[in-house]
């Protein structure tokens, strides 16, 4: 399109259709086939803020969260979410106060409690078990199927090879009774580099055996990154959303997690936390 005139345009959904092009939204602007797809009309509804049901990754003040279940989970009631999964860290990471078995077992109960208590929220009980240096989970199965939601994720030895990790989260992937792998690359932005997996090896697991990848929204993590969020859907990996938010304050960082899920081409279908919660725990098959 070339001219002499200078024309302005009130919005950018108007410069988009003077050049006969669907409107791109911002996080596809990277040149990866969106220009193509605009001009087919085929660009997708991305997933969006108010599509978000639930959070499935908090922590609490019984691990290292700042808040205590019941006020969790009233702060996710005034954001207008369904549901919220309480997923503290286990023992084995060696963080102060994470959970064994019988302070589970004491936070399920609590959990049961302010569910018959507080009304237009679901608590969901669950953990963040770790995934040990040796790939074993460091609470038992029998414990693991009482919960609502599993969670599992690298915190230690994040430095061994591609084999060897690989492996390792391969291992988790297999269990059962877990239905999430936690901010899978490890990474810390500024911090820390990823860890060395075959992703391409875990994206086809998790498909097989019915699991899904996070995508973390903690600003510190945002971890899939984008161009892994797009690969795992296209494979049909199951993605979930979580802030791994430590206390009410941060279960504003989804927006963050809904940043990266567009920048991946995320369409509410590909996101379980845009279903209500019978719908994301029938998809993966839990308790």
């Amino acid at each position: 399109l070339s001219t002499d005139r200078l024309e302005k345009f009130p919005t950018e959904e108007d410069f988009y259709r003077r050049l006969g092009l669907q409107y791109i939204p911002p996080e596809l602007r990277e040149d990866r086939g969106e220009i193509e797809m605009a001009e087919k009309g085929a660009i997708p509804r991305l997933v969006e803020m108010a599509d978000i049901k639930g959070d499935i990754h908090v922590h609490t003040n019984w691990s290292d969260g700042h808040d205590s279940i019941e006020a969790m989970a009233k702060a996710a009631k005034a954001l207008g979410y369904s549901y919220l999964a309480i997923t503290d860290h286990s023992a084995g990471r060696g963080i102060a106060r994470g959970l064994n078995e019988e302070r589970l077992r004491q936070q399920i109960d609590e959990i049961k409690r302010l569910n018959q208590q507080l009304d237009g929220i679901r608590i969901l009980t669950g953990i963040e078990v770790d995934i040990r240096a040796d790939g074993n989970l460091d609470l038992s199965d029998e414990l693991l199927s009482q919960l609502d939601i599993v969670i599992a994720a690298i915190h230690s030895a994040m430095t061994q090879g591609e084999y060897q990790m690989t492996k390792r989260i391969l291992g988790a992937i297999e269990n059962p009774h877990v239905d999430i792998i936690a901010h899978p690359t490890c990474r810390l932005l500024g911090e820390r580099e990823p860890i060395a997996v075959d992703l391409e090896t875990i994206f086809k697991a998790a498909v097989e055996h019915n699991k899904a990848l996070e995508i973390n929204a903690m600003p510190s993590r945002l971890d899939l990154k984008d161009i892994h969020i797009y690969r795992a859907h296209q494979l049909g990996v199951k993605l979930v959303l979580g802030t791994d938010a430590h206390g009410a304050a941060q279960l504003g960082f989804m927006r963050f997690g809904v940043g990266m899920a567009r920048r991946g081409w995320c369409q509410p279908r590909h996101i379980l936390n845009t279903r209500n919660v019978d719908e994301i725990l029938a998809s993966l098959g839990t308790k």
